[in-house]
């Protein structure tokens, strides 16, 4: 038998504009496939602005997520409340019979990891480390998407355009020499810096080394005695 739409509707649940908050865990102890959708959370009122600086601190400072449920667009939802910044934020998470069982997908994965192979590959990444910065990495897809509407308002060709893969045999890369000319590349690098550092000091130490042999050369100056 069949499900119409209209029997979906009807068992969407009346919204409520509290969130029941069950329990209280540590924030690395939440699985990160769980994580779906972040929303800011503020206070409902000023009345309730030291309700919420205190929850806030609390949080902050015991590390913890706050989890209960949510009722939105009729649907009850799992959520999280953890602290951001000044604020809160409510983070919709994914019930545990919504994630997938990852042994099906790994299980075939008996690959050994050579010793050295995995040196390379951590000081490469250790070479590479830095602070999470995305607004560094811009997204070309969004851009030439907002071009390409742009252009059609304005009536005009767009200007540049994303490159089709279609008909293009992937590429296969292989991760090991790709580590290898990395760290040569960088390892080249380093030993140019290293010489360039040393003949720098030899330059000053010499023009500030005093002369081989004392002048004989009589001096004009006077000594006090």
């Amino acid at each position: 038998m069949l499900i119409n739409p209209e029997e979906i509707d009807e068992l969407k649940l009346e919204a409520k504009h509290t969130i029941d908050m069950a329990r209280f865990v540590n924030l690395d102890e939440i699985d990160s496939r769980c994580f779906e959708k972040p929303y800011y959370l503020l206070p409902d009122g000023d009345s309730a602005d030291e309700g919420y600086v205190v929850l806030r601190d609390a949080l902050a400072k015991s590390k913890k997520m706050a989890i209960g449920q949510l009722i939105m667009h009729g649907r009850e939802h799992l959520v999280g409340i953890t602290t951001h910044k000044k604020g809160l934020m409510l983070l919709i998470l994914r019930y545990a019979d919504e994630l997938r069982k990852p042994e099906p997908y790994f299980e075939k994965i008996e690959a050994k990891a050579d010793v050295d192979a995995v040196k390379l590959a951590t000081d490469l990444i250790e070479q590479e480390s830095g602070k999470f910065q995305p607004e560094k990495m811009p997204n070309e897809y969004a851009r030439a998407v907002h071009e390409l509407v742009q252009a059609k308002i304005e009536q005009r060709a767009p200007e540049g355009e994303i490159e089709s893969a279609k008909g293009e045999s992937p590429k296969v890369i292989n991760i090991m020499d790709a580590l290898k000319k990395s760290m040569q590349a960088r390892g080249q690098a380093t030993v140019k810096d290293a010489v360039r550092k040393r003949m720098g000091k030899a330059a000053l130490k010499r023009s500030a080394s005093p002369p081989a042999a004392r002048s004989t050369r009589p001096s004009s100056r006077r000594t006090a005695h």
